[in-house]
């Protein structure tokens, strides 16, 4: 059997080392007036006052909200708010100078468009190759249209409205801002002609279609409706849901119409202008909300292919808001042509305007095929070789 080791006061101790001693019983053998320790002391003192008096607020946050706001938006909303304010100061200059008396039946009509804030861009390479007739929507945070004193036109397909009972009941769903519902017969039939077109057009301030029979607008509108002044396009929308295509669906129909009642929309170009509406300059619409408006259309571009950024009304100048640095990319530039590669050591001054105009290799082979034919032709008059 081991013997256990008795806990008495004789028994002897293990010797500790140095390392293993704690630092109170290090500082309890030094004495109190050694040099080394007060100054080691002293150190820490100081290095502990460093730290409290240091605040713990670090200044890396506002450089990120700076770095935040370059990255989402090309332009501040500081610029924007500012021009804003000067439009709106322009605008009441303008309406103190102006006569009160009224020289045109038109004053009232251009009075309420006057306001109208439109923002303009500009791109570096054409928006579109070829012409399109559907327009492009954007969500804006505050909506442009009033919904009090606006009347919309909805025109659907044939076969979701067969009977007048049907039409009466679509009718008494009460849809938002629709005063008028018009099958696709009605449209063929009693607005064939060029008045019926432009007093529809008059008579209503948003036209929604459904997107079945959204490619016979241009047909059947004609440029009442699609020519360059004009600012009532049509917005195609869904009428029926995804799993009943030929049933008129409500629910999506009223989702839909909110949505345009929501949004702003343009005809995508064939150039590198496009110019948006984006509110009015009143009371209905404050300076923050107009900039926000300002940003939602500006957050659709790629901020690469803009060149520049103005807003405007329609009698102001156009305000820049912001320009590009660089007006194209390192894709965009060709290497360099070699003339040398051409056929001929010497390069006459017609091969020297094909160069501008055509790739190195391209003229090569141009001026291989002219050489051919010219041999292949037959001179005017040959001698009779002697045998």
């Amino acid at each position: 059997m081991a013997k256990t080791r008795s806990k008495g006061s004789a028994s002897p101790k293990t010797p500790t080392s140095a390392k293993s001693k704690k630092v109170g019983s290090i500082k309890k053998d030094v004495p109190e007036g050694s040099p080394s320790v007060k100054k080691t002391k002293n150190i820490k003192k100081k290095i502990v006052k460093k730290v409290e008096e240091t605040p713990v607020e670090t200044k890396e946050e506002p450089v990120k909200e700076a770095v935040k706001e370059v990255v989402t938006s090309v332009v501040p909303e500081k610029v924007s708010v500012k021009a804003i304010s000067e439009l709106a100061k322009f605008l009441k200059r303008e309406e103190t100078e102006a006569t009160t008396e009224k020289t045109s039946l038109f004053d009232d009509e251009d009075d309420e468009q006057k306001t109208n804030l439109y923002l303009q861009i500009n791109t570096k390479k054409f928006y579109s190759d070829r012409p399109q007739l559907k327009p492009k929507v954007i969500q804006l945070s505050n909506p442009i249209y009033n919904q009090e004193n606006l009347k919309t036109c909805l025109i659907i397909r044939d076969q979701l409205v067969t009977t007048e009972d049907q039409l009466e009941a679509l009718e008494n769903e009460k849809l938002p801002t629709v005063s008028q519902i018009l099958p696709l017969k009605t449209l063929k039939t009693e607005y064939k002609h060029f008045e019926k077109r432009r007093q529809l057009y008059n008579d209503y301030d948003l036209f929604i279609v459904d997107d079945a029979v959204f490619n016979l607008m241009p047909t059947l509108l004609g440029k009442v409706f699609y020519s360059n002044g004009a600012k009532k396009t049509p917005f195609p929308v869904r009428v029926t849901s995804t799993k009943n295509p030929k049933e008129l669906s409500l629910v999506t129909l009223k989702n839909q119409l909110n949505k345009c009642l929501t949004s702003t929309s343009f005809l995508p170009p064939m150039g590198v202008t496009v110019v948006v509406k984006i509110g009015s300059i009143n009371s209905n619409f404050t300076q923050a909300q107009l900039a926000q408006n300002l940003q939602d259309v500006l957050v659709t571009f790629d901020k690469e292919s803009i060149k520049s950024v103005m807003l405007k009304t329609k009698l102001s100048p156009a305000l820049p808001l912001y320009y590009t640095e660089n007006l194209y990319e390192e894709s965009d530039v060709l290497e360099n042509i070699k003339p040398s590669e051409v056929t001929k050591d010497e390069v006459t001054p017609f091969e020297k305007g094909l160069l501008e105009f055509a790739d190195a290799q391209e003229v090569a082979k141009i001026l291989k095929k002219s050489s051919k034919s010219n041999n292949t032709k037959p001179s005017k008059v040959q001698k009779p070789q002697k045998a």
